[in-house]
């Protein structure tokens, strides 16, 4: 996709809903707070190609994210020089930022934790992993 003919209608937040729905699980408000506050386990190894059905399924919640800091890979960044500038800053992880976690910067309150799990991760081993994340109970919700 390049920027002459990237996807219609606004480039900036807020986004669109999902095109596809992100497999993510949020701690609930009751639940006592951890080291992240949700995993997200993208569909893809390009995550800057699903960051605005992500961010969109996050604002809700959290409000507008103006940033997102994580250890990006090649894919990812190749894929955000061709996209359009969508007003959200990515950056490299800070130096206290645990490998697979996802910082997210929001204009008003904290900064958002997720843990990021490799889109190859058998599905098992995957819902396992986001509800040890979450502190939750029970599988996750059918995602296909």
């Amino acid at each position: 996709m390049s920027r002459s003919t990237g996807p219609p209608g606004s480039h900036t937040q807020p986004f669109g809903a999902p095109t596809r729905t992100p497999r993510l699980l949020m701690r609930g408000n009751s639940t006592r707070a951890g080291d992240v506050d949700g995993a997200w386990w993208p569909w893809t190894a390009n995550l800057t190609a699903e960051l605005h059905d992500l961010i969109a399924a996050l604002t809700p919640r959290l409000g507008p994210i103006t940033g997102v800091g994580f250890d990006w890979n090649r894919i990812s960044r190749t894929q955000r020089h061709i996209d359009h500038d969508d007003g959200v800053h990515m950056h490299d992880p800070s130096a206290d930022q645990p490998p697979g976690i996802m910082r997210l910067t929001v204009s008003r309150g904290p900064q958002a934790a997720l843990l990021v799990i490799p889109f190859d991760t058998p599905r098992d081993r995957a819902d396992n992993l986001m509800h040890q994340a979450t502190r939750s109970t029970g599988p996750m919700a059918s995602q296909s």
